[in-house]
């Protein structure tokens, strides 16, 4: 609206301004040429006046002063004055019989006198321009006095104020054309756009699940068809993504199981093999109700240790809702740390969790798990010939930080840029699927933190996860979590 405005009155006064300037012109030119023909036509009968004045022929001064008073009377002339001088430059006629016999003296009347030519000049009269004209009366070089009249410009400046006054309405006319069409324009195109726009604002706060209203066949319409078929085509693609992701990390999940098989397989042999031996016991004393029932509860205590074995596996691999709970961090390691006791015993690593026991962190139970499974096997397989496992973990004012360190064989430098990367992997098949730091990766990303690694060729790797602090929304009592699965 304002870019309309301001081109409609921009063009409108440079428009006026020409017309106006072109009409002054015009006018101007018009009635100058007017007295000048006026001025001319009537010095004939003028001088042929004074001729017979000087001759006798007619009374002195009565014809002229008729004359000039015809003339005078004339309104559609706009005349000021009319006067006639003598060689002297002494008033011989006017229209007003009080000049009669003046001398004039100012610079026209002394140009007009001294010109032989017909004198035009510009000047002011009770406000407006006016014409100034001194036609001689000459004839053959001999001159007999001077014709000198004044015509007002004051209806010419009226006219020209009539044709400003007429710019202005066509300017004011032309805006509210302007107001009129834009508005038309607002609804017809600019408005489809914006809540097009504000609808593609919306698709990041609500999801996928937004729509454009589509009205008419024209080109807006058309765009706004692309836009929903664009945004179907990014949620199915998104949904496919997900899903791609999910079975990834249940690859991982179950690699990171069938890498803890033998601590999985030495976990329930243990118990099977006493269950065997409480079976034995009681087929050789059948009749011993006593022993009998010490050997049963013996079985049920190992049943129970198989089942909760089993159960971890389980738990470790199903699909899950992302759900952040309040979680003991340090008990949380240690019953992590389940999962691959057998294998750190027998890889000879120790482990320190050097984690304060007051450190409470708000995350998924599962995504803790994974993550920190995942860099506590990748330090295992680092330290085939033994050595140590430090986690440790602190806060600062909007962040919580995770340290892993072993002492491991560490990272080549030619590694390090790719460790991140899916299915970069340096093990065998049988030892991973190259997901495990990815996955990691992934889950940090969610969380809004970085991680972070340092490692030395033989002086092992040091990993750093920080995490911000995230805000608890629950409407009920807190719930704290010790980390048990």
């Amino acid at each position: 609206m304002l870019i309309t405005t301001v081109a409609i009155v921009s063009v409108m006064t440079f428009i006026g301004s020409v017309a106006v300037i072109r009409e002054r012109e015009m006018l101007y030119s018009n009635t100058e040429k007017q007295g000048i023909l006026l001025g001319e036509t009537l010095a004939i009968p003028v001088i042929h006046d004074l001729i017979y004045e000087r001759l006798g022929l007619i009374e002195e001064g009565g014809l002229l002063d008729n004359y000039v008073m015809e003339i005078y009377k004339r309104k559609y002339l706009d005349l000021l004055f009319i006067s006639i001088l003598d060689v002297n430059g002494r008033v011989v006629s006017h229209n007003d019989i009080t000049e009669y016999g003046k001398i004039y003296s100012d610079e026209l009347y002394l140009k007009g006198l001294n010109s032989k030519d017909t004198v035009v000049e510009y000047y002011k009269k009770d406000g407006y321009d006016a014409l100034f004209f001194a036609v001689p009366l000459v004839i053959s070089e001999k001159r007999w006095g001077t014709l000198i009249f004044s015509t007002s410009l004051k209806n010419v400046d009226n006219q020209l104020q009539k044709t400003v006054f007429f710019i202005c309405v066509f300017t004011v006319f032309l805006i509210a054309g302007g107001f009129v069409t834009v508005m038309v324009l607002l609804r017809r195109f600019i408005t489809p756009i914006t809540e097009l726009s504000k609808t593609m604002e919306t698709a990041d706060e609500r999801g996928f699940d937004v729509k454009v209203n589509i009205k008419g066949n024209d080109e807006l319409a058309l765009l706004g068809q692309q836009f929903n078929s664009m945004i179907a085509r990014i949620k199915e693609a998104n949904n496919k993504l997900k899903e791609a992701h999910d079975s990834l990390v249940r690859t991982e999940k179950l690699a990171s199981i069938g890498i803890l098989a033998s601590g999985v397989a030495h976990e329930i042999n243990n118990p099977l093999g006493g269950l065997f031996n409480c079976i034995e016991m009681i087929k050789r004393n059948p009749k011993r109700i006593e022993v009998s029932l010490k050997y049963l509860d013996l079985t049920y205590e190992g049943l129970k240790k198989i089942e909760n074995t089993v159960n971890k596996l389980l738990w470790m691999s199903k699909k899950t809702t992302h759900r952040p709970l309040n979680l003991d961090l340090h008990s949380a390691v240690n019953n992590i740390l389940s999962f691959i006791d057998y294998r750190m015993r027998k890889n000879n690593v120790a482990f320190i969790n050097r984690c304060p026991k007051d450190l409470n962190i708000f995350i998924d139970i599962h995504d803790l798990q994974q993550m920190l499974l995942n860099l506590f096997i990748n330090s295992l397989q680092a330290m085939k010939k033994g050595g140590t496992i430090v986690f440790d973990a602190w806060t600062n004012d909007s962040s919580i930080y995770m340290e892993i360190k072993d002492t491991g064989e560490g990272i080549p430098e030619e590694h390090k840029k790719h460790i991140f990367d899916p299915f970069f992997t340096t093990k065998s098949a049988q030892e991973g699927t190259g997901l495990g730091l990815w996955l990691t990766y992934q889950i940090v990303s969610v969380y809004n933190g970085e991680i972070n690694f340092n490692s030395e060729p033989n002086r092992g790797t040091v990993f750093v996860i920080r995490l911000p602090i995230q805000e608890q929304h629950n409407d009920n009592k807190e719930e704290k979590r010790t980390g048990e699965y």
